[in-house]
């Protein structure tokens, strides 16, 4: 059975005659070699497209709704448009571009195996985009260490000055919420809106989720902490609705994003089925968000934590 995308690209006339894809909130935004291959009245007569706008001699817009977001990536996926349909791949004279060059090179690599290289590809384009700002921070550290062996500045004495103390937050930004810049990038690599993986794990970043271990610390009601003898560390519990939720600081925690994003993905893509197409833009997120972001606090989160805390042991025994 023929598939939306599939029925919409052979009906503009296949990834050949496409120069250009975009969309915006409603639209796909077709640029065509040839407008006169595109079948306008079978692309409008089609089962999930709004209408056809043609657009002067170049372009047709096809009107999706709310799903578009969806239905593009799909066609973005299918044969021939990753070097047809986007402006990354391709540079003006139909050349294929550094990012196109690379992506093939990476393709003749792969295994034997297709889920061990999907399983790196993941964690691969998962922290890719981020080398960028890590070595960013990386230098910050660089100059404080040095700072610090000239005997400038003790970078550990707590009263070194908020001068030193600034210095501080524009490096511990980028590790800190790097659980959130993970989450975004494991979204987008899985095709699903990458912002609802970014806010997803920054709901148990926030000062709200925060506060409750300070909560418990002061025994507030339905809170209690404990010492963890093995970690040497104070582990607190919150009983929320009636059922426990562990506490923790999820800063610079990368199992926990890899983790909930693998699940997010098969929510999403269920609430994409489910709902009708006009109305993804709003319940889709909502609904993701809903389920995920208690499944995180309560589960994931805590499972990420010890699967690195038992990493942490491994490797230091």
């Amino acid at each position: 059975m023929a598939t939306l995308q599939s029925e919409i690209l052979r009906l503009v006339g296949g990834a050949e005659n496409v120069t250009f894809l975009t969309h915006c909130a409603t639209r796909l935004r077709f640029t065509l070699a040839d407008t006169s291959k595109a079948d306008v009245d079978a692309l409008d007569a089609l089962d999930g497209v709004l209408g056809v706008v043609p657009q002067g001699n170049t372009g047709v817009q096809v009107v999706i709704g709310g799903g578009v977001s969806a239905v593009y990536d799909d066609i973005m996926h299918e044969p021939g448009m990753a070097q047809r349909g986007s402006s990354d791949d391709d540079d003006e004279d139909g050349e294929m571009s550094d990012a196109a060059v690379k992506a093939a090179a990476r393709a003749k690599a792969k295994g034997k195996n297709a889920y061990v290289d999907a399983f790196f590809e993941y964690l691969s384009d998962s922290f890719r985009p981020l080398l960028g700002v890590l070595l960013g921070a990386s230098m910050f550290i660089t100059i404080a260490a040095i700072l610090d062996a000239m005997g400038l500045v003790d970078f550990r004495d707590p009263n070194k000055g908020v001068s030193w103390h600034f210095l501080d937050a524009m490096w511990r930004s980028v590790f800190y919420f790097l659980p959130i810049m993970v989450a975004y990038n494991a979204a987008k690599k899985l095709r699903v809106d990458p912002w609802v993986g970014a806010a997803t794990m920054a709901a148990v970043m926030t000062p709200n989720f925060i506060g409750l271990q300070t909560l418990a610390a002061q025994g507030f009601p339905s809170t209690h902490c404990v010492e963890n003898e093995t970690l040497h560390t104070q582990q607190c519990t919150a009983t929320i609705f009636g059922l426990p939720m562990q506490l923790s600081d999820y800063g610079g925690q990368v199992f926990v994003p890899l983790i909930m994003v693998a699940i997010l993905a098969l929510v999403y893509r269920l609430w994409q089925k489910v709902i009708p197409a006009t109305v993804h833009m709003v319940f889709v997120p909502f609904l993701t968000m809903l389920i995920m972001i208690p499944m995180t606090a309560f589960l994931i989160g805590p499972l990420g934590i010890w699967l690195g805390n038992g990493l942490g042991i491994i490797w230091r025994s």
